[in-house]
Parts: C-alpha cells; sequence; structure tokens
C-alpha cells in the first residue's frame, strides 16, 4: 500500500511539473513580440532610436527594453539601459523623474567600471535640478541637486561633462542665494534688520559667485544704516560703487553716501 502511494505520488509530481512546463511555455510564446523575431539587436535598438527622435518615449522604450532584457552584458544592452532612463527623463513628470533616476542608479550598480558613469551621476543631479521649486519656496531639491552634482564632480573630476556640471551647480547655488535674498528682504519688510542682516552676511560668505551681488551689498548697507551702524553701511554702499559701478543699485548707493556724509 504504502508502495503504490509512493507511485502515485511521484506520477503526480512529474504530470505537475509537465503541466508547469508546457503553461511556461505557452506564456513565454505570447510575450515574444513578433516584430523583434527577424531582427538583430543592433536593429531593434536603431528601431528605439528612431522612435527617440520623434520624442515618442513610451514606444521607444519597448525597444530598448528588448535589447537589455536579452542582452544585458553585451555593450549595447549596457547602452539600451541608459536610454531607457533617458526615456523616463524625457517625459519629465513627477513619477517619470523618480523612475528615471532609479534607473540610471541601477546603471551604475550594475555597471561601476562603465564609461558612461559619469553621464548617469550627471543625470541623477539633473532630476533633482528639473524639481527644484521657486526660490521663495522651499530648497530641498536645490539642495539634493547640489550634492548630487558634487558628487558627480568629486567622482570624476576630468569628466568631459564637468563643464556641465559645473555650470549647473552655479545655478543651483545661484537659486539657494536668491532663497536667503527673498528671506531677508521679508526680514527687511518687518523691520527685522538683525535678522536681515545675518541672513545677508550668510549669503555673501556662503554664495560669493552670486551674480547679483550688487543688490545684496546694497540691502546690507541699508539693513546696517536702519540699525545705527552708519560705518559698517557706509562700506557696502562703497562697495556698490566700487564693484558694480554700472549696476542700478550704484546711483542710490551714491545718494545714500551722500546723505550719511551730510
Amino acid at each position: 500500500m504504502n508502495r503504490t502511494r509512493i507511485i502515485i505520488a511521484v506520477l503526480l509530481t512529474v504530470l505537475f511539473a509537465a503541466e508547469g512546463c508546457r503553461h511556461s511555455r505557452a506564456r513565454a510564446h505570447v510575450a515574444v513580440n513578433p516584430e523583434f523575431a527577424n531582427l538583430t539587436r543592433e536593429q531593434i535598438f536603431e528601431r528605439g532610436e528612431q522612435q527617440y527622435a520623434h520624442r515618442r518615449y513610451a514606444k521607444a522604450r519597448t525597444y530598448y527594453q528588448n535589447v537589455y532584457e536579452n542582452y544585458p552584458n553585451d555593450p549595447l544592452g549596457r547602452r539600451s539601459l541608459l536610454r531607457i532612463a533617458d526615456t523616463y527623463f524625457m517625459q519629465g513628470n513627477a513619477v517619470n523623474l523618480v523612475e528615471a533616476q532609479y534607473k540610471y542608479r541601477d546603471f551604475i550598480n550594475r555597471y561601476p567600471g562603465s564609461e558612461n558613469g559619469d553621464y548617469a551621476m550627471l543625470q541623477i543631479a539633473m532630476v533633482s535640478y528639473k524639481q527644484m521649486e521657486r526660490p521663495d519656496r522651499d530648497q530641498q531639491k536645490t539642495r539634493e541637486a547640489v550634492e548630487k552634482f558634487q558628487d558627480m564632480i568629486r567622482a570624476y573630476p576630468r569628466s568631459p561633462l564637468r563643464a556641465d556640471a559645473d555650470k549647473r551647480l552655479q545655478e543651483a547655488f545661484d537659486h539657494l542665494a536668491r532663497h536667503e535674498q527673498i528671506v531677508a528682504a521679508f526680514y527687511m519688510k518687518r523691520r527685522s534688520f538683525d535678522a536681515a542682516v545675518r541672513r545677508l552676511n550668510y549669503l555673501i560668505d556662503t554664495y560669493p559667485n552670486y551674480p547679483d551681488r550688487a543688490s545684496v551689498f546694497y540691502d546690507l548697507a541699508t539693513s546696517l544704516e536702519r540699525l545705527g551702524r552708519k560705518g559698517e553701511a557706509r562700506l557696502y554702499y562703497e562697495r556698490v560703487l566700487t564693484e558694480f559701478p554700472k549696476s542700478t543699485y550704484a546711483d542710490r548707493a551714491r545718494k545714500r553716501l551722500t546723505e550719511l556724509k551730510a
């Protein structure tokens, strides 16, 4: 009796295994896209590029996905994973940007020695850059962008993409500096000049390449003057004149200096 039960159990196991294989083959057969059947991986990738050039990013992704899934260790398979990330990046909405960042990170993790690692790191930073809020709003994404651009520059200091990273990094710094200036202006409007001075001094020390420093010096001089610190105020009015003589603040600074001397 026991032997009979064992035989039946073995037969059932074999039967279920065979049935499972049959269903697996059926599912695999259904999943095959006939468009790819007679194409080489180069041809499939090229069709993806054609779709990408016409901004049909979701369609392009199907071609790149096929190449990547079937040839993950081939150079063209690696390029396809990057292009998958690019399609999400180019679609640009919040959900797709998150997916793009995930795919770029996936590329770096899978192919840490790739010659395209600098590009993937730059694009990770660009995802945060594209999500930056206006200077008068929360700057979390701007700070993330700064950190990620700096990560890329540290990892690939001689990258041919270094100039792009430096440019975007400076733009993110300018964004943060503008935020500090807006907060300082709010304090000045509320006549909280001590708080305004602290913000403006922080801006000057932290963002030395901020392009609108003339207005920062003028606001700082104004705040110092309102606090009765006229000697310090005079120094910053003079800096507006000497460092930015052609700015719109030069005439205003000259006028305030004249009144202070009087």
